[in-house]
This record gives C-alpha cells, structure tokens and sequence, in this order.
C-alpha cells in the first residue's frame, strides 16, 4: 500500500479544525508537539527503539522523527521544526516527501539553532501548550505553566475517531498482520519451536522487531495461560497441544491486534471449545452497533462464557450462577477489548465527552480499558478468552461448583484467545481482521 497524499491532506485539515476547536476551548494560543527524545538504559550507550509521541506520529506518521517539534496555530499552516543532523554513526531522519504538502517545512543541522526558532516562533505567544513528554526542551523555552491536561485529555478523546486517511493504515497494518500470523500457523504446524514460529512471522511480515506495534506473544501449550508471555523458547515440547500467537502489524505507525488460538489435534475437545468461543466472539460482533456501551458487550460477552463453561462441563452449577458467583472472572480474567490506532493500547478508552477526567472504571470489571459507547469511526479489538490459569482457579471463593478434575486435563493447553479489529460505521460495523484473512487465504 502506498501513501495516499490526497487522503493525508484531508487528515490534517481534519486535525486543524480538531486542534483549533481545543486550543480556543481551554484558552491557548498554540501548541508545541515534540516528536520526542530517545533516552539510554542506565549506565548504558544503548536506547531502547525510538518511538514517537503519539499526538506528533497523528501530524506526522514517519518514525524517524526525533527531536523533531511540531507547532500548531489556529488559522495557520502548522510549522515542522525538522532536526537532521550530520552523522556517520547513524542514519539521521530525512523529511518525508510529503510533510510539504501539510506543513511549513524548515530543517535544522544544529539543535541550537532549531530552538532559537522555536523561542523565536512563540515569543510572542502568551499561552502555549506543551503537549509531550520532553520536559527539558519545555524547561528552555519557559512555555507558560498552564495545566495542559483538559486540553489533552480532550484531544486523546477525539483520537478514537479515525479519519479515512487512519483508517487505511490500520487496513494495511492488518493486512502486514495476517501475513505473518499465516506462516506462523504454517510453522507451527510443521513442528516449530516458539523462537522459530516468531521468526516466521518476522519474516513473512517483513518487520524487525522494532517495528512491530508491540512483542510478539507466541505461546505453546500451558505459556498461552500466560496474558503476556514473553519469552520464546529454543526448543518444541515434547508433546505439543496448543498454540496462541497474539502479533500485530504497523503500517505509517497505526497498529493492528489479531490473536489466533489452534488445536494440535483437530477435532478434538479443545479443539472444540476454539471453534465455539469463537462462534460466540462472531456472534458478539454481528450485534454491534452504534450506542452500545462497550461495558455490557463486556458482560454479555462472560455471559457467553459462562455457557461455554456448563456446556464443556468446567462448572457444574447454571450459567446465571456461573456469572453470579463470579466463576467466569477466574477463567476470563482481562477487559474484552480496547481501542486502537497510534498505540496498541489506544487513549481515551475511559474518556467521556465534555469532561477532563476519566469514567469510573466498573467495580467487578477494574481493567477494562474500554468503556464508551460505541460511536461512528471507532476502531477497536474484540477479544475474548478462555484459560486455565491454576491461580486463578485456586482463588474461586466458591471452589465447589467447578469440576476440577475437567479444568486440569486442560491447564496443558493453556487457554484460548480470539482477536479481531473493528471498525463501527453510521451503518453498524466493519470487521477489519477476517476480510484480510480470506483475502490472504484466497491469493
């Protein structure tokens, strides 16, 4: 896919009017939006890969953007403060071909005289905003100590609204994704390890680690009871029963999240219980719509589970007391989703319109990250689970009603965990994830 400029130039328009609207609400002047400055491991010369500040990548969505500043006045072309330094040791950022097309362009080989501009450029500006995370700069300019968090809180808030320009670039992340989530299917069935399924996904995708939107979780057999398992073991098990790969793509910085779980005997009980939780994670996503609250497709979601629990003979108590009783937190224990886009962990996912702070997180439900209403252009991930986490199990306060010796013949698989990324339009919803699949499946 390639960069579309017209779209692009619709994006910023987009923003302006965004940005414009906020800065005259909460009474500033402008806003200066650094790219951001990478920092070393302690007592190290080595630094993590730089990633930028999220409100600069939505201006400017090329990565190689450090120490870059971006300021934003209403009525006015934003003006890109560029650092290109001269180098030998490292490739330096290069300008976009695009970036004069939206914004005022000026390049800088010296850091000093990149800031002199920028004191230059807001000198007479009373009320400025710093909107990112590099205290240092913001120290030298002696910007004015204004709280910036409402106007921030407000522009995290509009972030969940994807433009068209955002929206094609989560469909090409998602479709870098589904590559590499094919041939990592691929290897595990030829008997790969952890390490060599991850590759394989590298590979197919064409990305470094670097550039993936967040570690690659490649989980076989009990590692996928492991929410974020992180390590990828050299060597196959012995006996291999599962597999769960939880990898995702960027495509101009915007990411995709697609979790897959596979049986490695088809057709058996496990086997089974994928396909019906993935039944009821379609079914869920076939009833979205526009004014929903993410916090009942949450509850409606372990209702669901609850009946996978009696129907798979986990609990042997009804599916209203499974939920009652709190069973299904035991074998469901994360949020059914969160938005995306910048970040895999997308802002604003407890925002409420007109106001500075965050909604009150639901008392049995505190990790949700997402509890809104569903509006138009929203994207977000729909992602259930199942698993067989023995502590969570061991902390049931009524241990009674769930069969233990059925749990136990599956804590060697792990769990199950299903992932799509959705897009709610005026019209319902688009499913971004399985279009891409068969899309891929068909070439």
């Amino acid at each position: 896919m390639n960069f579309d400029r017209t779209s692009f130039r619709h994006h910023i328009e987009s923003l302006r009017g965004e940005w414009e609207r906020a800065l005259n609400e909460h009474g500033f002047d402008a806003a200066l939006v650094p790219a951001g400055t990478n920092s070393y491991y302690f007592a190290d010369d080595q630094s993590p890969p730089f990633r930028p500040n999220p409100h600069f990548a939505r201006w400017v969505p090329e990565p190689l953007t450090e120490n870059a500043v971006l300021l934003v006045r209403p009525a006015m072309t934003p003006k890109l403060f560029f650092y290109q330094p001269e180098d030998f040791w490292y490739v330096p950022p290069t300008v976009p071909d695009w970036a004069n097309d939206a914004f005022d362009v000026a390049v800088y080989q010296e850091a000093e005289h990149q800031i002199k501009d920028i004191v230059e450029a807001t000198r007479s500006l009373a009320n400025v905003a710093y909107v990112g995370p590099d205290t240092e700069l913001a120290s030298n300019l002696a910007l004015t100590t204004k709280d910036v968090t409402p106007l921030v809180d407000q522009l995290d808030y509009g972030r969940s609204f994807k433009t068209a320009f955002e929206i094609t670039n989560m469909k090409g992340a998602t479709e870098i994704g589904v590559r590499g989530h094919l041939a990592a299917h691929r290897a595990f069935l030829s008997g790969a390890s952890e390490f060599d399924i991850h590759m394989a996904y590298l590979d197919a995708s064409k990305q470094t680690e670097s550039d993936l939107p967040y570690p690659n979780i490649i989980a076989l057999n009990e590692h996928a009871g492991t929410l974020h398992y992180q390590h990828y073991d050299r060597l196959t098990p012995k006996n291999v029963h599962s597999f769960l790969i939880d990898a995702g793509g960027k495509f101009n910085g915007y990411h995709s999240d697609i979790t897959r779980s596979y049986s490695a005997v088809p057709g058996d009980d496990f086997d089974s219980l994928i396909q019906a939780l993935d039944e009821k994670q379609q079914g869920l996503i076939n009833g979205i719509g526009l004014g929903l609250s993410y916090l009942d497709l949450h509850e409606r979601m372990h209702h669901d589970i609850a009946e996978l629990l009696v129907a798979f003979g986990f609990v042997t108590c009804s599916a209203e007391a499974a939920f009652d009783q709190r069973l299904t937190d035991a074998f469901f224990p994360h949020g059914l989703g969160h938005l995306l886009g910048l970040q895999t962990h997308d802002v604003g996912g407890r925002l409420t319109a007109g106001q500075a702070n965050n909604s009150k997180p639901s008392d049995r439900f505190p990790t949700l990250r997402l509890t809104r209403q569903i509006e138009a252009n929203q994207i977000f991930t729909v992602e259930p689970g199942i698993y067989f986490i023995p502590m969570l199990i061991d902390s049931v306060k009524n241990p009674a009603d769930i069969d233990r010796d059925r749990v136990q013949a599956f804590v060697p698989f792990g769990g199950i965990r299903i992932e799509d990324n959705v897009l709610a339009t005026e019209n319902g919803h688009e499913n971004l994830t399985r279009p891409a699949f068969e899309k891929a499946l068909a070439q």
